[in-house]
């Protein structure tokens, strides 16, 4: 009788089994209820408040700019800038792990909740544009994280992706800079690639990609360069951004 049960039990194991890979854990804290739990739901990417339309700052639904961007601290030439979620904690951790520790294929956990997301938040482009990278960064990290981001939206949204901006320099990381250096230390970093330049800029609707925001410098100079091509409307997707300083306790 011991030797009839066993394969019964192992047919109920393996259905246990496939049960339990459909029940997606949190690509952030490991729960169940992936790829996103409404935990982390609440704590990173807080469904109860706005962003900025200058700077996708996190911050009350009743206000259109943050404290900074109403002061006019801010970047300039940007229709909407919509960041998903606060750049902090778990999700932090997240998009450091994909940049840093080169683990981009993360990106695919979140594409689905992302893409679901930004449909309801911007309005429909007529090309998804990552923001470049330089070569020899590129050559460094072996990947152009807002590319892989872009190209992820591409095939959830169907969304024709055009690399049409290149990095014509290599700048020193805009890490510990405030916003008027981040914005020197840009200047003339960012071309007209031959992709932009084919596909023809003049009269477009483009959604920027990038993974986070910080005071938009780098936003302002790629939108800068589409504005002088006389794209109708630029707007900015990040997966992170930081939250306006009147909602931080």
């Amino acid at each position: 009788m011991h030797n009839l049960k066993a394969p019964w039990q192992t047919l109920k194991e393996l259905g246990q089994s496939l049960l339990y890979e459909k029940a997606e854990s949190c690509c952030l804290c490991s729960r169940a209820n992936g790829p996103i739990c409404p935990s982390c739901d609440d704590e990173f990417f807080h469904p109860e408040l706005g962003r900025c339309r200058h700077c996708g700052k996190l911050m009350s639904k009743q206000k259109t700019l943050c404290t900074d961007c109403s002061k006019e601290r801010g970047p300039k030439g940007l229709d909407q800038v919509a960041a998903w979620g606060h750049y902090t904690g778990g999700w932090r951790d997240f998009i450091q792990t994909i940049k840093f520790k080169s683990q981009p294929y993360l990106l695919e956990k979140i594409g689905r909740p992302l893409a679901d997301w930004v449909i309801h938040i911007l309005p429909p482009p007529d090309a998804l544009m990552p923001v470049p990278m330089h070569a020899e960064r590129i050559a460094e990290r072996g990947f152009n994280q807002a590319a892989v981001l872009a190209s992820l939206l591409h095939w959830e949204l169907g969304i024709p992706l055009v690399e049409g901006l290149e990095r014509r320099t290599p700048t020193t990381p805009q890490v510990g800079l405030n916003r008027y250096e981040r914005l020197h230390n840009l200047q003339g970093a960012f071309a007209l690639s031959p992709e932009g330049l084919k596909w023809g800029i003049k009269g477009r609707r483009i959604w920027l990609i990038d993974d986070v925001v910080t005071t938009g410098a780098t936003l302002e100079a790629c939108a800068d360069i589409l504005r002088r091509q006389e794209a109708e409307k630029v707007y900015a997707l990040t997966l992170a951004a930081g939250m306006d300083k009147n909602l931080k306790k």
